[in-house]
């Protein structure tokens, strides 16, 4: 007997029995496994390993589910040889063996678990479980083959399906986030998904539109936007949350996806971002970062259009206080240039009592400031004025050791 466990009863000196179960389940070893389940006669020989596929609340089978062991899976469910009392069940624990599987991609093991005629009938893992986890974790991992799967009322039953817009269509953001353009095409379309069942890009105020553009995913943007691809009414809206999704783009620095949030005809006239929303807060985080690029689109009436474009004298002109506290010396040039903001929304190097330049000689930015007080640039009117506020700049250049931004200010 010995030879036939291949040294599970050394293992079994070393480890509990659950857990040698488990190191067999996560290798693959269906062998061994058929050997120490309880329904088989061999276990009643004194001392051997003794295991039930559906102890520790069928712990076994989400590890075999997770490593993909497709083989051990059905071995674990099937009544002959685990036994039927102590079969393992696919839908035990929200039917956490079919999350596992679907977020490491094991399409034949999902199929499995679904399976009536493997896993039973009443025993069957539920796509729907959790409000559809499984999918939400394929999705976010890119794997559009187990969403498919998942989708479909031939595998995984009608009543049983998963559904994409479970959780104000989570699986749906988790996909965007990631920039995964083919789930997310496959979760909106009501011939996959199911008519009623279909991602919804504008649920949570379009928060699958806001994380892709984020994170710079243009093709997933264009595509959440589309009303061919999102449906008409249900189509992602860009000026949602005060156009977060172009806040969230133009800080991150994507160009591209700041440009597609204010096109026309791209997201609708209706649905367009609007870059001065919320006091141009787009423009703000843009300057704070540095996105020179980003901020001239933003101001730009021919991309922005001409009501909607960002205003550099928004908020005191805190963009400009912004860039000038992070020594951004070319965003700070173009905040104050009318040429690329317009003569009555350029930034005003004098507003707050010439903060933006407090700001600047702070942090000893000797080149920001002189462009501040720069009546050629910052305009003659509006140039930043050394002495405001009792000669604060002065002060906190000072406090700060800026020698050379004193020398400038005096």
């Amino acid at each position: 007997m010995r030879n036939r466990f291949s040294g599970l009863p050394l293992a079994r000196l070393i480890h509990p029995p659950q857990r040698v179960g488990e190191m067999m389940a996560k290798g693959g070893r269906a062998d061994l496994l058929a050997v120490c389940l309880v329904s088989n006669p061999l276990v009643q020989v004194k001392g051997a390993l003794q295991l039930r596929a559906n102890q520790n609340e069928n712990n076994l089978l989400y590890v075999a589910a997770k490593a993909g062991h497709a083989d051990v899976c059905k071995l674990l469910m099937d009544p002959a040889v685990a036994g039927l009392e102590y079969r393992a069940r696919a839908n035990s624990s929200d039917s956490r063996a079919l999350r596992d599987a679907a977020e490491e991609g094991h399409a034949d093991v999902c199929k499995m678990l679904m399976d009536p005629a493997v896993a039973g009938v009443e025993f069957r893992a539920r796509a729907n479980s959790g409000y559809s986890m499984a999918l939400s974790l394929a999705a976010q991992e890119g794997h559009a083959d187990v969403c498919k799967l998942l989708m479909d009322p031939a595998v995984a039953g009608l009543e049983y399906r998963a559904r994409a817009n479970s959780s104000n269509s989570r699986a749906l953001v988790d996909a965007a986030s990631e920039g995964h353009a083919d789930v997310c095409k496959l979760l909106m379309d009501p011939a996959v998904a199911g008519v009623e069942l279909r991602a919804r890009a504008n649920s949570g105020y379009s928060m699958a539109l806001s994380l892709a553009a984020q994170e710079g995913h243009a093709d997933v943007c264009k595509l959440l936007m589309d009303p061919a691809v999102a449906g008409i009414e249900f189509r992602a809206r860009a000026n949602n949350l005060t156009s977060w999704a172009l806040w969230a783009s133009a800080k991150a620095g994507h160009a591209d996806v700041c440009k597609m949030l204010m096109d026309p005809e791209v997201d609708g006239l209706k649905f367009r971002a609007r870059a001065n929303s919320n006091n141009s807060r787009a423009l703000r985080a843009a300057s704070k970062a540095g996105h020179a690029d980003v901020c001239k689109l933003l101001m730009d009436p021919e991309v922005a259009g001409i009501e909607f474009r960002a205003r550099a004298n928004s908020s005191d002109s805190r963009a400009l206080r912004e860039a000038s506290k992070a020594g951004h010396a070319d965003v700070c040039k173009l905040l104050m240039d009318p040429e690329v903001t317009g003569i009555e929304f350029r930034a005003r190097a004098n507003s707050s009592d010439s903060r933006a330049l407090r700001e600047a000689a702070k942090k000893g930015h000797a080149d920001v400031c002189k462009l501040l007080m720069d009546p050629e640039v910052a305009g003659i009117e509006f140039r930043a004025r050394a002495n405001s506020n009792d000669s604060r700049a002065l002060w906190a250049a000072a406090m700060a050791g800026h020698a050379d931004v004193c020398k400038l200010l005096m």
